[in-house]
């Protein structure tokens, strides 16, 4: 019995020295910039995270030019109702049945919960007016055309800036997606606001503007000696209020109206939300369904 104790103490001794006398592996680190060290690929490796935020719509059409229209409001959303109430046949673009908020049920028109209407967001204090509204922009930069550039220009065409029309028209009627028609709707657009800015590039983000500040400090001082000739004016036409009907028949509405030598920049037109509404008349009959229709902004010189 003793023996048996006295074995296993120099047993667990021998196995304990073992432990501390065997020889300790190394391995040496992985050296940056060679392949044969790791797999075929070298160190160091990257990888990388986006983090987003986004306000407003930010996202600009294809239209490019001297002269181009920039921006229009992409959807006007004017919510979902419970009913239709020949009391209250009057609808806000920030989803709301106006003066019967009981009625509004979801933000959207698409039976989602937020509103469409987007608004426009910036810093730049010359759009101050235009802050918070839908707005459609006109970018004025005939004063920096290169007229030695233009391979067959118009006859009417020079550096001067204005001489175009902003207009509005409905393309048809208010419809559902079965072929139901909402007739003789109209949209109104209330206390049009406009500001002009010359920070074109910081308005749109788009490369095509990122020359104008420079495009404008180059302009020949003999021929663009002040504010006046480089058109550096505000858009003196503007529609305060006008109506816009959604049918067949609807005409082109007029927005506003640059003259010689007006608008040169950035020209922002906007509406807050509740001044942009539908009226439908009081004998209309609704589905459970989604209506909408499409408007055509047009910017035109007529010549």
């Amino acid at each position: 019995m003793k023996f048996t104790k006295i074995t296993s103490a120099a047993l667990a001794s021998a196995s304990i020295l073992s432990i501390f006398a065997a020889p300790v592996a190394t391995f040496a680190k992985t050296t940056e910039g060679s392949t044969t060290d790791n797999g075929g690929v070298a160190l160091p490796q990257t990888d990388t995270t986006t983090a987003g935020i986004a306000f407003g719509d930010n996202k600009p059409n294809a239209n490019t030019g001297s002269l181009r229209l920039q921006k229009v409001p992409e959807v006007l959303d004017f919510g979902n109702h419970a009913n239709f109430n020949t009391a209250y046949t009057t609808f806000t673009a920030d989803g709301k049945n106006y003066a019967n908020g009981e009625n509004d049920t979801k933000g959207s028109y698409d039976n989602t919960t937020a509103n469409k209407t987007t608004l426009l967001q910036s810093d730049d204090k010359s759009l101050a007016a235009v802050q918070g509204t839908a707005w459609a922009t006109v970018v004025d930069k005939q004063v920096t055309r290169d007229q030695a550039s233009l391979k067959n220009p118009g006859k009417d065409t020079t550096q001067a800036a204005g001489d175009w029309t902003l207009s509005v028209q409905a393309d048809g009627t208010l419809k559902s997606a079965s072929g139901q028609e909402l007739s003789d709707a109209q949209l109104l657009f209330k206390n049009t606001k406009t500001a002009n800015t010359q920070e074109i590039f910081k308005l749109t983000n788009e490369d095509q503007d990122s020359s104008f500040t420079t495009d404008m400090a180059s302009l020949d001082a003999t021929k663009f000696a002040d504010n006046k000739a480089k058109g550096i004016a505000p858009v003196s036409d503007v529609t305060k209020s006008f109506a816009v009907g959604l049918g067949s028949t609807a005409t082109p509405v007029q927005v506003a109206a640059a003259k010689t030598n007006e608008g040169t920049g950035a020209n922002v037109f906007g509406w807050n939300p509740e001044d942009i509404q539908l009226v439908l008349p009081a004998t209309t009959s609704t589905n459970n369904a989604s209506y909408s229709a499409k408007l055509t902004w047009t910017l035109a010189t007529g010549k």
